[in-house]
C-alpha cells in the first residue's frame, strides 16, 4: 500500500534500485497484477488500477492528498472542486470520499480520463465525478465553469534542450515526455488562465517541483504583469523527495538527465541537492494561489 508512512518514497526508491520478485514479498504487501492501494490518512484508502501509459500516484500526489485532508473543512465541501491533470483520478476520488459533492477532474490524456473513471467505479457504487478530456482549461467553459478549489500537480521538469529532445525521441518508451517535461510552459499557461476559472474567494493548490525553477517562474509571471499580477502566492508546506525515474527508458539516460538538471540550475535557478552517494533530492512545494485582492486567512 502506497502512502502508509511518511517515507513511502523510500520504499519506492529501494524497489526501483533493487526490485524483489513478487513471490518473495509477504502476502500482505503484495499488490495485485493490475492494481494497488493508496493511503492518505484518517482511514482514507483508495483502490486504483495500474495501466500502461498512466502514472501510478506519486509521492508528491500522496503529499497533496494528505494536505487536502489537513486543510479542507466541512464548509469547503459544499463548493466546487476541479482536479487538473487527474491522471489515475486518485485526488478526485479522495475529494469525493471526504464528502465533496461537486468534483470535476480533467486530463489531456483520454487514456488517463478513462482509467480515472474506472477507478471511481472501483471505489463507489455510482458515478458522480465529472471527467473531462481537457488541455488545462480548454475543455471547460470560461465564465460559467468557476471553482472554489482547483488542484494541480503540473509536470515537474522544464522544457528539454534540443539535445535531450533527440535522446528522448531515440529511446521513446511507454510514457510521453510531456508527462514530466515542459512544466515551465504549462505552469505559465495555467497561471495566465487561472483567474478566469476561480470564484472570487476561490483558491488553487499547486504542487511545484523545485527542478522547474520556481523563483524564475514567479519572477517571469510577475514581469509579464508589470509587477502587479492578478494572483498572489503563499507557501503552504514543503517536502523533500529523491529523484525517481518513472520509466525504464528514462533510467537509461540518467546521466544525460542529470546534466540537463545542472544546466537548469545554472540558467533557471532549479534547486536540488546531491548526497555523498549521488542520490538527487528535490523540493516539492505546495503553493496556495488566490486572486490578488483576497486576504489570506
Amino acid at each position: 500500500m502506497l502512502g502508509l508512512n511518511e517515507q513511502s518514497w523510500l520504499v519506492e526508491m529501494i524497489r526501483s534500485v533493487s526490485p524483489r520478485p513478487l513471490g518473495e514479498l509477504p502476502h500482505s504487501e503484495r499488490e495485485s497484477s493490475n492494481g494497488y492501494s493508496a493511503y492518505f490518512g484518517l482511514g482514507h484508502s483508495i483502490e486504483l488500477l495500474d495501466r500502461p501509459g498512466v502514472f501510478k500516484i506519486s509521492p508528491a500526489g500522496l503529499a497533496l492528498g494528505a494536505h487536502l485532508l489537513k486543510t479542507v473543512e466541512d464548509r469547503d465541501l459544499e463548493g466546487r472542486f476541479l482536479d487538473i491533470g487527474t491522471g489515475c483520478g486518485a485526488l478526485a476520488i479522495l475529494l469525493r470520499s471526504i464528502g465533496a459533492a461537486d468534483v470535476t477532474a480533467s486530463d489531456i490524456s483520454a487514456t488517463s480520463v478513462a482509467l480515472a473513471a474506472e477507478n471511481e467505479q472501483l471505489n463507489f457504487p455510482d458515478a458522480r465525478i465529472r471527467f473531462v478530456v481537457s488541455d488545462l482549461f480548454s475543455g471547460l467553459k470560461p465564465g460559467s465553469d468557476r471553482y472554489d478549489m482547483i488542484i494541480f500537480n503540473p509536470p515537474g521538469w522544464r522544457t528539454p534542450s534540443p539535445e535531450l529532445r533527440e535522446e528522448l525521441a531515440r529511446i521513446r518508451g511507454d510514457i510521453d515526455p510531456s508527462a514530466m517535461f515542459y512544466g515551465d510552459q504549462i505552469l505559465m499557461r495555467f497561471l495566465d488562465e487561472l483567474p478566469g476559472y476561480l470564484r472570487p474567494d476561490g483558491r488553487a493548490i499547486v504542487g511545484l517541483n523545485s527542478l522547474v525553477g520556481i523563483k524564475s517562474m514567479l519572477h517571469q509571471y510577475k514581469a509579464q504583469h508589470d509587477g502587479a499580477p492578478p494572483l498572489r502566492f503563499r507557501l503552504c508546506e514543503r517536502h523533500t523527495f529523491p529523484l525517481l525515474f518513472y520509466s525504464d527508458h528514462w533510467k537509461r539516460i540518467s546521466q544525460e538527465l542529470r546534466a540537463e538538471f545542472a544546466r537548469w540550475r545554472k540558467h533557471h535557478g532549479s534547486a536540488y541537492t546531491v548526497d555523498s552517494q549521488g542520490n538527487l533530492y528535490w523540493s516539492y512545494e505546495l503553493v496556495d494561489c488566490q486572486l490578488a485582492g483576497n486576504i489570506y486567512v
